[in-house]
């Protein structure tokens, strides 16, 4: 398999895993990323389906045009495994990173490839950062420049909560693909080490305070106060841990009044999921 089938595949999974979330709720519901699903219920490959959602076909072509026109430059560059791993990884790791800042927020969900495609986005930059990028072709930019831009750019969007996009899966997979390129060529250190320093320096201080110092994004401008109005994860649990029990002291009391016999399917289940639960 060489690099341009990679990427015809790639295109062609996002393009038919959307469409199918466009026409389908109950798709889309089940294979987009939500902190409580997979922390709390382990649905663990909402992390990897999310990368293939989109909210809309805007939002679709955008993405796909971006890794397109990126990932001409990596075809040339690596060879189909690597740039399928530079995909995947930075998918996963855009994920993560957005799994860790909200791990909190149970309500907090996101679909799209921009972890993904940032990743291939830096891959391609680091490799070649004097490569120029046209920008709606008004503008002309150096790609260590525009990653250094879009790295600001990103920061500023985690710390502002100024607007619904999701800034943290893009610094975290554009690091990714970048640090993963850097590991598979290392020569690219030696050669481009200063971009790649200005690259990098923001980012990993920036994690580095997400880490140590979390308080810091804990913020309050008004989009957060009328759209992140999310709930806890130890809220949600106490929550639905409160509304279980009352659904069997219902039972239970049913079962006092009028014997085992008159209790419904749905509510034998519950007693059963609830006593394998103690």
């Amino acid at each position: 398999m060489n690099a341009a089938l990679v990427v015809i595949l790639l295109l062609l999974s996002n393009i038919i895993f959307s469409a199918i979330g466009f026409r389908n709720k109950n798709f889309f519901c089940k294979y987009q990323f939500i902190v409580e699903k997979v922390l709390l219920q382990r649905q663990y490959w909402r992390v990897f389906t999310a990368g293939f959602l989109h909210v809309g076909w805007g939002h679709l072509v955008v993405n796909m045009l971006t890794f397109y026109f990126f990932s001409v430059d990596m075809v040339y560059a690596v060879a189909a495994w690597q740039l399928f791993l530079v995909y995947f990884a930075s998918l996963i790791g855009g994920q993560l990173f957005a799994l860790l800042l909200h791990r909190r927020h149970g309500d907090y969900s996101a679909v799209g490839a921009s972890g993904a495609v940032a990743g291939v986005v830096f891959a391609a930059i680091v490799h070649s950062p004097e490569m120029y990028i046209n920008l709606l072709g008004l503008l002309s930019i150096p790609g260590w420049l525009y990653a250094i831009g879009y790295i600001l750019i990103s920061i500023y969007g985690i710390r502002s909560k100024s607007d619904n996009i999701g800034h943290e899966a893009h610094l975290a997979g554009a690091l990714t693909g970048m640090l993963l390129m850097i590991a598979l060529y290392p020569a690219i250190l030696r050669a481009h080490y200063l971009y790649i320093s200005a690259i990098l320096l923001p980012c990993i201080f920036f994690i580095y305070i997400v880490l140590t110092r979390p308080y810091i994004l804990l913020i309050r401008n008004n989009f957060f106060q009328q759209q992140q109005t999310y709930m806890s994860i130890d809220d949600k649990y106490r929550m639905e841990r409160a509304h279980r029990e009352k659904q069997v002291d219902a039972i239970l009391e049913k079962i006092q009044r009028k014997g085992m016999i008159s209790l419904t399917s749905e509510e034998r289940k519950t007693l059963e999921e609830y006593s394998s639960k103690l």
